[in-house]
């Protein structure tokens, strides 16, 4: 047997010798140890809300709703006035025999495309910018009547009601209709 062999045995021994008594010591604290209980709130009533259907049915859903309607088609119409203009400046560009205006036609053509997609995105951006804006500040008033509902009805969680995240609602626990309600008389428009 070689000396590395010999001195690997060796500390292949310690540690074994080492493992052991930690566990000889260690082991009767580690077993008679307590486990650590969690505590966990008691739950009491709960209750949901359909966001979608406050969204669809206040007034101020309403009103936002047609607001952005009216925002979308006065930008559609914006952007089909522009478009408009370009495929009668395509159909122009056929006619052109000069090789020079042609080619300068057809670059400021381009050039004109290239504007239209760059409004169409910005006009998409606003939009989706003004949804936002509103959603943020119906959600936040909705915030606020969920916990006077919670507190008028004695409830400890109000949750939003989803396809995604809540399976199933016993009759009587949804309050969408009330909340409705309350979101009306509070912000009528």
């Amino acid at each position: 047997m070689s000396r590395s062999s010999t001195a690997s045995a060796r500390v292949r021994r310690i540690g074994a010798v080492l493992l052991l008594s930690t566990l000889s010591f260690a082991g009767p604290a580690v077993v008679s140890a307590p486990a650590a209980q969690a505590s966990v709130p008691e739950i009491g009533k709960v209750a949901v809300v359909d966001m979608q259907r406050i969204l669809n049915e206040t007034k101020s859903g309403k009103k936002a709703r047609k607001d952005l309607e009216t925002s979308s088609a006065a930008k559609q119409k914006k952007l089909d006035k522009r478009r408009q203009k370009l495929e009668d400046d395509q159909a122009k560009l056929a006619k052109i025999t000069d090789e020079q205006q042609f080619y300068k036609a057809q670059e400021d053509l381009q050039r004109a495309y290239m504007e239209l997609q760059s409004m169409y995105m910005t006009l998409q951006q606003e939009l989706a910018e003004q949804e936002a804006l509103t959603l943020e500040k119906m959600y936040k008033n909705c915030q606020s009547l969920a916990k006077d509902l919670a507190k008028d009805e004695g409830l400890d969680l109000v949750l939003i009601r989803d396809q995604t995240t809540v399976l199933y609602v016993a009759s009587g626990v949804d309050l969408t209709g009330e909340m409705i309600k309350r979101y009306d008389k509070k912000y009528p428009k």
